[in-house]
C-alpha cells in the first residue's frame, strides 16, 4: 500500500487520485469512451483527472477542442495489500494493440505477436499469411488472439502510444467524490467553492464563470480515510 503521494494531484495524501461515483450519468446513458490512445507524451493518468477526447487527432490529450472528459479507469490491483490508491494508468504498464484481426482490403493478417512497426524482436519482417475463407475459423496454429492484427490505414496505433484510458462524458448535475485535485488536504476547499480542470486536467479552485465548473458540496473522507471532496457539476 502506498505511503506517499505518487502522482501530481497535490490534494492526494497517499498513492494516486481516486473516484467514488455517486451519481454519474454516463453509467446510465452509455457516454463512456475507450477507443483512443493517450497522446505519446502522457505517461500517467490518475482516476479523477480530466482529458480531451481529440477524435480528429486520434488521441486523448489536454489540448483538443472538445469538452473535458473524466478519467475513470477500472481499478486493477493484484495483491492483498493494495487498494484503489495504488492504481493509476501508467504508460509503462501497457502495450498497445491494433484494432481488428483482418485487413478488410486484402483479407490478410500479420503474425508475430506483440511486435509492431513491421519487424519482430530480431529485426525480421513480420510475414503475412492469408486468412481462411471464414475469417472466424482458426485452428490452434493460426490463433487470432496470438496474432498482431493488420487493419486498414492506419494499421497500427499511433507511434509511442501504449495506453487507452476509459473516460466519462459528464453532465450538469453529476456528482462524485474525489481527492484528485490541486490543493492542500490540511486546508480543503470550502463548501461552495468552484473547481475547474487546469491545463493538465487536474481540478483546482477557480474564479472562472465559463467552461466546465464543479461545486464543492461536501468535504469528508474516502474509504481509506484520505481527505476528499464531493462535487457536483454546475456548468
Amino acid at each position: 500500500m502506498a505511503k506517499t503521494r505518487l502522482g501530481q494531484a497535490t490534494f492526494v495524501q497517499r498513492g494516486y487520485g481516486q473516484v467514488e461515483p455517486n451519481h454519474l450519468s454516463a453509467q446510465r446513458n452509455g457516454k463512456i469512451y475507450a477507443q483512443l490512445p493517450a497522446e505519446a507524451s502522457i505517461n500517467l493518468l490518475e482516476n479523477g483527472q480530466f482529458v480531451k477526447y481529440d477524435y480528429a487527432a486520434g488521441v486523448v490529450d489536454f489540448t483538443g477542442p472538445g469538452e473535458w472528459m473524466l478519467v475513470f479507469n477500472e481499478v486493477k490491483v493484484y495483491r492483498d495489500f493494495e487498494s484503489d490508491a495504488d492504481f493509476a494508468m501508467r504508460k509503462e504498464d501497457y502495450v498497445a494493440r491494433v484494432y481488428s484481426p483482418i485487413d478488410g482490403e486484402n483479407m490478410e493478417r500479420l503474425t508475430q505477436a506483440r511486435y509492431y512497426g513491421g519487424v519482430d524482436a530480431n529485426g525480421q519482417p513480420i510475414r503475412k499469411v492469408t486468412a481462411p475463407a471464414d475469417p472466424w475459423t482458426y485452428d490452434s496454429t493460426d490463433n487470432p488472439f496470438a496474432a498482431q492484427y493488420d487493419y486498414a490505414s492506419p494499421k497500427l496505433m499511433k507511434a509511442n502510444t501504449s495506453m487507452v484510458p476509459r473516460v466519462f462524458k459528464t453532465d450538469v448535475g453529476d456528482i462524485y467524490t474525489t481527492n484528485c485535485l490541486i490543493g492542500d488536504p490540511a486546508n480543503p476547499p470550502a463548501i461552495g467553492a468552484t473547481l475547474a480542470p487546469n491545463a493538465s486536467g487536474y481540478l483546482e479552485v477557480t474564479s472562472a464563470t465559463t467552461g466546465m465548473l464543479w461545486e464543492v458540496v461536501k468535504v469528508y473522507d474516502l474509504g481509506d480515510r484520505q481527505r476528499a471532496v464531493k462535487i457536483m457539476r454546475i456548468q
